[in-house]
């Protein structure tokens, strides 16, 4: 999609307001974020693919900044120190035609010539706040990097609540990953393998496993029992029972993150139990609105997955026994979802708005990423299933009121995942997922 110039400007002036409001409440001159370098595996001269530190990419949205640094100084245009390589093995990264009258851009050939330029500029400065993995940059210019923690979970914080150019680029992200899921349910309807499944993804989706937010999950039968599956089988089962998705696009930066699953045999009573999951998901969704508590709708959906439970005779107690007795703890072990943004899984989940201290989510639920209220411009993921993992129901500490057979029925299926995102709006919010789904396939 094409970058919004105008709406990106809107956007740097946001970050200026709100970096400098951080910065002069935590008594900082200004703030130095880099980019970040990467470093080969060990023993050897290949590296992972790069990717910048995120504080860096929410003011430059652009994946090739290796070495790159930002200075960010109160009522100053921020500087860009940028490093673009003499280099015949490798294409250079290039200055974004979009950072004209953004930044003060600098281009070096050598990163000498440029931490001397960083220093030169930044000497007048008393008290930098080093907001950025690379310590090694920091030792060069004699900035410290302790007692930042503060700051930087302010800043975190800051960074749930999205403006319209990120809000545009998340919907670009969503319809790459929308096409591609599209194409993976062909992929599969045609009988092929998770491994051709995911090259069906990748083509429609156009992206690279490098620029993809996560690693694509395609599991097919009980592979959808191991949450982050992370194998692509060659071959495709004897017998095929369901296929779960897990995958996402990403736009200057800014990723989605969409989860589906299929029945093989439309109208068994796997595909009953994933569109009753739907069912459950939207109902929960239709009643989002500001201030309600991210738990309290955890908590609403291990209810509706009691119900399901009894239901579909799971369990032979109650949708309260269910609950209180935490058998919906094994068939539902992971949190509801998380925010989304810059990273999949973003920052700021259990930060309050006050001090950005970090509050315990629940005492039952543990590892649930989001803990906040719901506000306005926050996107964040719902994304409820039912899982048929042998290990967690043998862990069950009241296993009587399980139906052995009936779960055992529903093994080979691995499980149901269903996963949308979600922006807060003023008026409640708004689905980014299913609108693209929908108009996709009435074309």
């Amino acid at each position: 999609m094409s970058f919004d110039r105008t709406s990106f400007r809107d956007h740097i002036e946001f970050l200026c307001r709100e970096w400098e409001r951080v910065l002069n409440e935590h008594q900082f001159d200004a703030a130095l974020v880099p980019a970040g370098s990467n470093s080969n595996y060990f023993a050897d001269d290949q590296s992972p693919p790069f990717r910048p530190n995120p504080h860096f990419a929410r003011w430059v949205p652009e994946p090739l900044t290796e070495n790159a640094v930002l200075l960010i100084r109160p009522g100053v245009m921020p500087k860009l120190f940028f490093y673009q390589p003499d280099d015949f093995w490798y294409v250079p990264p290039q200055v974004p035609a979009w950072a004209d009258g953004v930044f003060d851009v600098a281009v070096y050939r050598d990163t000498e010539i440029q931490i001397k330029d960083i220093a030169a500029t930044t000497h007048a400065l008393t008290n930098i706040a080093y907001v950025g993995p690379d310590t090694e940059l920091a030792g060069n210019l004699a900035i410290t990097t302790d007692d930042l923690g503060p700051l930087i979970d302010q800043l975190d914080y800051g960074r749930s609540f999205k403006t319209p150019f990120e809000i545009t680029n998340m919907k670009g992200a969503t319809a790459i990953g929308v096409r591609g899921h599209l194409a993976a349910h062909r992929a599969f309807s045609s009988g092929a393998s998770e491994f051709d499944i995911h090259m069906a993804y990748l083509e429609a989706s156009k992206q690279t496993e490098s620029e993809l937010p996560y690693p694509n999950i395609i599991a097919l039968n009980e592979h959808a029992g191991t949450l982050h599956y992370q194998h692509y089988d060659r071959d495709t089962p004897e017998h095929v029972h369901s296929f779960l998705i897990d995958a996402g696009g990403k736009c200057n930066g800014y990723h989605s993150d969409i989860t589906r699953t299929y029945s093989a045999t439309p109208g068994d009573d796997f595909d009953s139990l994933i569109n009753a999951l739907d069912e459950k998901q939207q109902a929960l969704i239709s009643d989002i609105s500001l201030g309600l508590s991210y738990l309290d709708l955890h908590e609403r959906m291990h209810h509706d997955i009691a119900e399901l439970l009894v239901a579909f005779e799971f369990v032979t107690c109650s949708p309260e026994a269910a609950f209180n007795q935490r058998l919906t703890d094994a068939f539902f072990p992971h949190g509801l979802g998380h925010l989304l943004g810059l990273q999949t899984h973003d920052v700021g989940s259990r930060l309050t708005a006050t001090q950005a201290e970090t509050q315990d989510p629940s005492g039952r639920f543990p590892t649930l990423r989001l803990a906040r209220q719901i506000e306005a411009n926050q996107v964040f993921t719902v994304e409820p299933g039912i899982y048929f993992i042998p290990m967690l129901i043998d862990s069950v500490e009241n296993p009587s009121d399980i139906n052995r057979e009936r779960f055992q029925a529903f093994v080979p299926f691995g499980g149901i995942r269903i996963e949308d995102n979600i922006l807060a709006t003023q008026d409640g919010h708004e689905n980014l997922t299913r609108p693209v789904f929908e108009a996709a396939l009435a074309q």
